[in-house]
């Protein structure tokens, strides 16, 4: 899992340098930006995002008790009520889709935004559609197809887009109806084969008082009620970013998809492939096990990540322009860019690691605690997007975000090692953090220092300048952290190091 999500975050890296080269920081990118608030609530009134966690543990029941015909009744049931619903609610969203728009600055011009925005939004309906076929998938530990669905995706929106705009001259509109063909591609055309290969029985059905589409919208509410950190970033960066000047809503955008590259890699990952086995565990009870996973996860996360991040900041210039510096994102973009990728970075590990922490309470159907405290923290968060935009722009809009994931993942994990007396773990796990945060300060000065003795020689103007800097300076710095964390007993370097040339 962990490198079919790198592949396809290399592949979202890809998508956002065709974008930058063709848009840079324009108000057309702004306004591309900005067309996904509308699509990105919608599919949280569907718990799209959730709909795994949800459906699995009620889906895998019937599994485990050999029920095959009554797990895709439920599938059935659930996947068609799911689509008439969602279908009343896009149609709705277009018809109104004007009004919506208007509540935003005037960072996106209007009336593209409104012209995008119903573009992509029946993509939602194909994005509900491929949740359901992937949770059958991991029901049953299929993990491959699902994991190609980024990559399709990504390679729909460039392929697709820069067709488009060399043939039709469409312009941004051109990767708009990329994200809805991308969408297809990858939630039915990849999936469907992975969900036959399981089995799948598909029935339209509508049936209203089936017991477990009661247990399933019990189990979801919380969680469309709720206000998760990852749906309210999505809505806060958008919303706040766009009363802001002419293109800090796309340098916020270029600036969040990099280091959700780290994300997905280190967090999403491990929560997706770990989850299954988690709900296993919770079912049977077995809560040390339970916690002997979630606390290896999240210390194998801080131990690669907080280092990482720390040699990576300094270099925060470096890493946007050879990214993105070309066609239309010029030096004034990355200079831009650059400040709001390092308070990003800062809040890189507790993005990643709140993904285990909270699917170990989805794992024992506990929905509503962790919700109701993203909720609060996302709620508390307003006030600091609103001040922090107006001080900082869009670094405080970075900062803001950042700065209320860690206070969600630090709720939530000292609430689960405390309800189930688990506190000894909770302060060995904390010293391994202060650990590696000590090892990722040395390294952010020795990546500082070592950019600020190349760059008069070496200048940094130029693409190769930019990775000169960047390469000159990260390969001593990552080495030196290495070699910190096997002093301070995190890691032992040598047998990491030869497991590693043993793979290669």
């Amino acid at each position: 899992m962990m490198a079919s999500v790198l592949v396809s975050r290399v592949m979202g890296l890809v998508r956002e340098q065709v974008l930058a080269g063709y848009f840079g920081t324009t108000s057309d990118m702004n306004a591309y930006v900005a067309s996904f608030l509308i699509p990105e609530l919608l599919n949280h009134l569907l718990a799209g995002g959730f709909l795994s966690i949800t459906f699995i543990p009620i889906f895998q029941k019937y599994l485990v008790s050999g029920e095959r015909e009554k797990s895709w009744r439920v599938f059935s049931n659930l996947l068609t009520i799911g689509t008439a619903v969602l279908g009343v609610l896009i149609l709705a969203s277009v018809v109104f889709t004007d009004r919506i728009v208007g509540l935003l600055g005037h960072g996106a011009p209007a009336g593209l935004t409104i012209r995008l925005t119903r573009i992509i939004m029946p993509a939602q309906l194909l994005f509900y559609w491929g949740a359901f076929l992937m949770a059958v998938q991991y029901a049953n530990n299929r993990f491959f197809l699902p994991a190609l669905l980024p990559l399709c995706y990504n390679l729909g929106i460039i392929a697709v887009g820069m067709f488009c705009h060399r043939f039709f001259g469409l312009g941004v509109e051109g990767f708009a109806w990329g994200v809805l063909i991308g969408a297809f591609v990858g939630n039915v055309l990849v999936q469907l084969p992975g969900a036959f290969a399981v089995g799948m029985r598909f029935r339209p059905a509508l049936d209203w008082k089936d017991p477990d589409l009661k247990r399933y919208v019990l189990l979801t509410l919380p969680l469309i009620l709720g206000l998760g950190m990852t749906f309210s970033n999505e809505l806060f960066f958008r919303y706040f970013g766009s009363f802001l000047q002419k293109g800090a809503l796309a340098s916020i955008n270029y600036s969040l998809r990099t280091m959700m590259i780290f994300v997905g890699v280190f967090g999403q990952a491990a929560g997706v492939a770990s989850y299954p086995f988690l709900s296993r565990l919770a079912a049977e009870k077995r809560y040390g096990e339970m916690n002997s996973l979630l606390n290896g996860i999240t210390r194998r996360i801080a131990v690669f990540l907080i280092p990482c991040v720390g040699v990576l900041i300094p270099l925060s210039s470096q890493i946007i322009a050879v990214l993105y510096q070309h066609g239309r994102f010029d030096a004034a973009s990355t200079a831009a860019t650059a400040p709001v990728l390092a308070i990003y970075l800062m809040g890189a590990f507790p993005f990643a690691a709140s993904t285990i922490v909270m699917r170990s309470f989805y794992a024992e159907q506990k929905m509503v605690f962790p919700m109701v405290t993203s909720t609060c923290v996302a709620l508390g968060s307003i006030p600091c997007y609103l001040l922090l935009s107006r001080l900082l722009g869009a670094m405080g809009i970075a900062l803001a975000s950042s700065a209320a994931m860690t206070v969600q993942f630090f709720i939530l994990y000292w609430t689960w090692e405390n309800r189930h007396s688990f506190r000894a773990d909770f302060g060995a796990t904390l010293l391994l953090f202060g650990k590696a945060a000590i090892v990722a300060a040395a390294g952010a000065a020795v990546s500082l220092g070592i950019k600020l003795l190349l760059a008069p020689r070496v200048g940094d103007r130029s693409f190769l300048q930019h990775l000169c800097i960047a390469v000159g300076a990260g390969i001593p710095s990552f080495a030196a952290t290495a070699g910190a964390l096997h002093l301070a007993k995190v890691i032992d370097a040598r047998k990491l190091a030869i497991k590693l040339l043993r793979r290669v």
